[in-house]
């Protein structure tokens, strides 16, 4: 999610791919038996304070790069637990933070600025301090509404260099068939992407106002798929196994000897979970009414498949 300039989400539409397609044989028909999920992982959020056991604030960066498109500080200040619910609250407050808590203040960063900076809103950012691999994925929340908002559930690990990253849901500002921002749109165009290797696969989809109720939003990864279910109901799926021209090929139709293709877009490295709040910047920036709104978590869970 944050290591992906917006600008590259929206101009690649509904669907996106860049990837070279490799040929592999098949060396055992697909495993299809639809398994049994068990809890490995779950915060209910119960009691009045987040547990810093479970999570942490983000740790490469507390304050967003400039080219992130995003313009928050990110603190543990604002995760409020109450009731039942892990609340992320974005607020307008002025800042100069280091943007970098271990690295010198004046240091030029990556981004060519200094280190230590002003920050116009902080939000939140909470990380599992555990990493998972194939399962199941899921939170149950209340998406924020108001322009600006980029509230997004994920996954995310590197090995060697390499990005594996899961999106379950982002949202940010929407617009028109004129590139125009929709505000009509808020809180409804869910965006359900896959990040590899510096690459990303994605699709979208315009739903129901996801900020007027709570709503359940699942993947499920293991070996040979990634599909992405709202309230039970599937909308999209991502195969290991491909043809020629990047369609999937599903469990039921693999077979031991069969020549295929991989999707080169395809995590394989155990991934922390995350939830965050971030506040788009420049044209998408916040107005009067972006801070009406809070993104509301009821659980987070992971399951592992069990025999």
């Amino acid at each position: 999610m944050k290591k992906t300039i917006l600008l590259i989400a929206i101009l690649s539409g509904n669907n996106f791919s860049f990837a070279q397609k490799q040929k592999t044989i098949a060396t055992a028909n697909g495993n299809c038996a639809e398994g049994k999920w068990e809890i490995a992982f779950e915060d209910n959020f119960e009691g009045n304070n987040l547990d810093l056991n479970k999570w942490k604030n983000r740790e490469y960066s507390q304050g967003s790069f400039e080219n992130e498109g995003s313009s928050e500080y990110y603190t543990l200040d604002n995760i409020k637990v109450e009731n039942g619910i892990c609340k992320i609250i974005p607020k307008k407050e002025s800042q100069v933070k280091k943007a970098v808590n271990w690295k010198a203040d004046s240091l030029i960063l990556d981004d060519g600025k200094i280190n230590t900076r002003q920050y116009e809103y902080t939000s939140g950012w909470i990380e599992t301090k555990q990493k998972f691999h194939y399962g199941k994925f899921e939170i149950r929340c209340k998406i924020p509404k108001g322009k600006s908002m980029w509230p997004a559930f994920w996954m995310y690990g590197e090995k060697d260099g390499i990005n594996n990253e899961i999106d379950v849901f982002e949202f940010w500002n929407p617009t028109n068939s004129f590139g125009m921002y929709a505000p009509k749109k808020l809180s409804k165009i869910h965006h359900m992407t896959i990040h590899y290797n510096k690459k990303m696969s994605g699709k979208k989809y315009e739903g129901a106002d996801f900020s007027q109720d709570f709503h359940t939003f699942t993947v499920v990864w293991d070996s040979t798929k990634i599909e992405w279910f709202i309230d039970g109901k599937l909308k999209r799926t991502s195969t290991y196994y491909q043809t020629k021209r990047g369609k999937n090929i599903y469990c039921k139709d693999i077979k031991a000897g069969n020549t295929y293709y991989l999707n080169q877009i395809f995590p394989n490295e155990k991934m922390a979970i995350l939830a965050n709040l971030a506040l788009q910047s420049g044209k998408n920036s916040p107005n009067e009414n972006t801070f009406n709104s809070v993104f509301e978590i009821d659980y987070i869970r992971y399951y592992k498949a069990i025999k």
